[in-house]
């Protein structure tokens, strides 16, 4: 089993609004419908949920329904564009979505494709957060996270090998689900050991993770 997550700053231009990236996202889309097998998706918001969330805050529910709404638009853009790679996407959203059932779309031969979303407490449900989730639910093999970045910087460097006495470089605005170094604590407050990788999303290094291959920096939990 393995538990991908693509950035919402491979797929989306983060200093647009609503900017996707559709190059991008084609290559990322490539390499998946070559080895979609055992395989969860889950992608950030990028320039369609951080600036919702940045323009209307969390306060109320019309709020948290906009930023909702664009959520799930940049979702069905990316499962259509899977659908046209020939891949069984199935979009599912985290403010509503029943857990439970992914394991059975799975069995099925489908896709599931989730994303960073809000909920019902107001609250983000930040993609690293769900990745965190689905990977001790699943006890996969395999965790990557495709980014904007070559993988972790330390001393201006990217390491192969990250561990807990190392500290990484502060690299990349932080946003409203936070920067490397939180993404990097959400990992190590995994509950279930697996492989982890964290690298540059485009269709060679996406293929090379699927496959089971080292790339980027690994993260030693």
């Amino acid at each position: 089993m393995k538990v991908l997550k693509v950035g919402g700053s491979v797929i989306t231009h983060k200093d647009g609004f609503e900017s996707f990236n559709e190059l991008a996202i084609e290559e990322i889309c490539s390499a998946i419908a070559e080895n979609y097998r055992d395989l969860i998706l889950i992608h950030g918001a990028g320039s369609f949920g951080h600036p919702h969330v940045k323009k209307f805050g969390l306060k109320d529910p019309l709020s948290v329904a906009r930023i909702h709404d664009a959520c799930v638009r940049l979702n069905e853009r990316f499962c259509k564009k899977l659908l046209d790679f020939n891949v069984p996407a199935i979009g599912i959203h985290p403010f509503t979505c029943d857990f439970s059932k992914i394991s059975e779309i799975l069995q099925k031969g489908f896709l599931p494709v989730l994303h960073g979303d809000v909920n019902s407490n107001f609250e983000i449900i930040s993609g690293d957060d769900l990745v965190v989730k689905l990977a001790e639910d699943f006890k996969a093999e395999l965790v990557g996270f495709a980014t904007n970045v070559d993988g972790i910087y330390v001393n201006g460097k990217v390491v192969e090998k990250f561990t807990r006495d190392l500290r990484a470089d502060s690299f990349g605005e932080s946003d409203a689900t936070g920067s490397m170094r939180r993404k990097i604590e959400r990992i190590f407050g995994m509950k279930h050991t697996c492989r982890v990788f964290i690298f540059r999303g485009n269709w060679e290094n996406v293929k090379k993770f699927l496959s089971g291959k080292a790339i980027g920096t690994e993260v030693i939990l």
